[in-house]
């Protein structure tokens, strides 16, 4: 239909802000007389079905991964260019610095954010023996973890499933002082000091539920809000949702950031295909505007903007520490390879966590991938 913008959302709580609270979409469509259509795919399959979207037409608009994808999106042409026409009432630098910096390549808009996934710790202040800084390093997580370890319940979570587990891993490698990383896609995890950053990581396996291997954002919401550990890394896009009315005595849990934190802002792009690139513009600045951060902000937990951390500190107990995170943050680099990378960081990584090789078999094994890629492409 001429009069409908159809768009491919991943499946994650803010999502459910657009669909589910019609007021929301009613209010543009009825300003607009544009109809929107919203298509949510899980996570498991989302980067295939947004790659087979770049190729025949079928949404004008696009969720997509911050800094993971941006520079090869852009560089492919998957991405339509912002034209930049802010209205004073938009006011785009009220968006945090560090999303601005992920959403811009080039000195281009490409993206305008929805909600971020930052790494934040979650805990039971009363099942502690201390409590967390409001920042906390690896090192001091894990003597945390083992200080705390009674073996009457499970201590700790982690996201061990192979869709999260490489980002779960990269605090613990960041925490030794190296990255997976640098600005030309060369890995620098190759070295003593990162097998022992993954050996670390998996020891914390023996504090956690025995099938930890299959946990992703649902089965440590679920730990957390049903308060079966004590302890829990999850994103700070999850947090309204286990904070919200099931949530097992929410005035217990505190709130931390990782000292090595990583987030990505997930966001709205057009799709190359998109015929219908103003009206496209138009619901962009509409769906990241300042009312609709704060709803979903309110919903997911993690708002983009610094008005709505400014309006919600008080409700919100989170909103200070996640603030606190989305200003030291670091990003991976911008690459125009990050997903594969990553994916063949992730199948060796698995397997170690497996125990079927060693952390350094592993490691060793993804470096000779990478630099393959590069033999080959040379």
């Amino acid at each position: 239909m001429q009069n409908t913008l159809d768009i491919l959302a991943v499946d994650d709580p803010a999502v459910y802000v657009y669909v589910n609270r019609k007021n929301i979409m009613a209010k543009f469509e009825e300003k607009t007389g544009i109809h929107i259509n919203f298509e949510i795919v899980k996570w498991s399959d989302y980067y295939s079905t947004l790659m087979e979207s770049f190729q025949e037409y079928r949404y004008d608009i696009v969720m997509i991964a911050g800094h993971l994808w941006l520079r090869e999106f852009v560089e492919k042409e998957y991405l339509l260019k912002l034209s930049n026409n802010f209205d004073d009432e938009y006011d785009y630098l009220d968006i945090m610095p560090s999303i601005r910096e992920e959403i811009e390549l080039n000195n281009n808009i490409y993206l305008l954010p929805s909600f971020c996934d930052g790494h934040i710790l979650l805990y039971r202040k009363a099942q502690l023996k201390q409590i967390p800084p409001e920042v906390v390093s690896i090192a001091k997580l894990r003597q945390i973890v083992i200080d705390n370890t009674d073996h009457i319940k499970d201590t700790f979570v982690l996201k061990a499933h192979p869709s999260e587990i490489f980002l779960d891993f990269l605090p613990y490698l960041r925490n030794e002082g190296i990255d997976a990383f640098d600005n030309t896609g060369l890995p620098l995890f190759n070295v003593p000091l990162g097998y022992a950053a993954l050996e670390k990581y998996i020891a914390m396996k023996k504090y956690c539920p025995n099938n930890v291997a299959e946990f992703g954002n649902e089965e440590v919401l679920d730990f957390i809000q049903k308060d079966k550990c004590k302890l829990g890394v999850s994103w700070s896009g999850q947090l309204g949702q286990i904070m919200n009315k099931d949530c097992i005595n929410p005035g217990d849990i505190g709130f931390a950031s990782l000292e090595a934190s990583w987030n990505t802002s997930w966001s709205f792009g057009i799709n190359h295909l998109c015929k219908k690139q103003e009206a496209a513009e138009k619901f962009l600045q509409y769906i990241s505007s300042k009312e609709i951060d704060k709803a979903v902000g309110a919903y997911c937990g993690n708002p983009t903007r610094k008005s709505s951390f400014l309006a919600g500190q008080q409700e919100y107990r989170w909103y200070p520490v996640v603030y606190n995170m989305l200003e030291r943050v670091k990003p991976l680099p911008h690459l125009s390879n990050t997903g594969q990378l990553i994916a063949i960081m992730t199948d060796e990584i698995v397997k170690a966590f497996n125990s079927e090789i060693t952390a350094k078999k592993a490691l060793q094994q993804a470096y000779q991938q990478i630099i393959n890629l590069d033999k080959n492409r040379g």
